[in-house]
């Protein structure tokens, strides 16, 4: 009868698949975000992304006239890849034993971590909209109105879909406007699980990674496509034996970078922290 041996047991390129899905199941902020593998297989650890300049719009011209011509002028901004990682050990007992499914939910734990980890890095892009895109200085409470005049900044693209990011404590206040929507009552695909409702055209996401700092909450409503995740190489599974413990170390880890893509495609809203509710 063969013997069941633990390197047949911890495949990395199964596992691999198996932490791929977990963590593309996790990723919260993904719906918004272009996601690009052009990078896959290139050498370098910086990208450098183009940023385009607006012609200005179209002129009349009479016949015979000249078209005006505008130089197609852009910038560039330079993203560093990073590696973002996370083990596990697992002892020969617990993979043997046959109780529960320690493999599996090793796999599942991964991508959960490393999914955790792109979607901070997705904030801290969103944490670099200018200025111009930016609406109060955290002395107002986030509220309907509020909401309503940050879309200003979206100009004529206004219109479609769009998400805001809130924290759970910033939601009461919502819920109570007259313009507030049930998720039930939305009538349109929703962009991102845990949407709870819609508040003047935005779905409204609530967050624990939308964190109070000195009293006030940063917020972002943002559209799709404003974000960019560049995948440098997808996840990579390695295991090591340890033969003095009977143990197997199982590492992940995936090369990308996050990027704040569209600027005007995001608004940055900085509210008070809610008064404390009693009791």
């Amino acid at each position: 009868m063969p013997m069941t041996k633990l390197e047949n047991l911890i495949n990395p390129e199964v596992m691999g698949t198996m932490v791929s899905a977990e963590m593309a199941d996790k990723l919260k902020f993904a719906p918004l975000c272009m996601v690009d593998n052009t990078l896959e297989g290139r050498a370098g650890d910086t990208v450098t992304l183009p940023k385009y300049a607006y012609i200005g719009d179209a002129t009349d011209v009479e016949e015979g006239g000249a078209i005006p011509i505008s130089s197609l002028s852009s910038t560039s901004v330079s993203v560093s890849v990073k590696k973002a990682a996370k083990g596990i050990e697992l002892t020969d007992e617990a993979v043997l034993s046959g109780y529960g499914d320690p493999i599996g939910e090793g796999a599942r734990q991964l991508g959960y971590a490393i999914a955790n980890k792109v979607d901070n890095d997705v904030l801290t892009s969103l944490d670099t909209v200018p200025a111009n895109m930016t609406v109060g200085d955290g002395t107002e409470e986030l509220s309907a109105d509020f909401v309503a005049d940050a879309l200003m900044k979206f100009g004529e693209e206004v219109d479609g879909d769009k998400v805001l990011l809130i924290a759970p404590e910033q939601l009461a206040a919502l819920r109570k406007s007259e313009d507030w929507l049930k998720a039930t009552d939305m009538g349109v695909e929703m962009l991102m699980k845990g949407t709870v409702g819609c508040i003047h055209g935005c779905q409204v996401v609530v967050s624990n990674k939308i964190p109070a700092s000195g009293g006030k909450y940063t917020n972002y409503i943002v559209q799709p496509g404003a974000l960019a995740i560049y995948l440098k190489r997808d996840i990579q599974i390695e295991k090591q034996r340890d033969i003095v413990h009977d143990t197997t170390t199982i590492t992940a880890n995936k090369h990308y970078a996050t990027h704040l893509a569209n600027e005007s495609k995001a608004i940055k809203l900085v509210a008070k922290q809610p008064a404390a509710v009693t009791a």
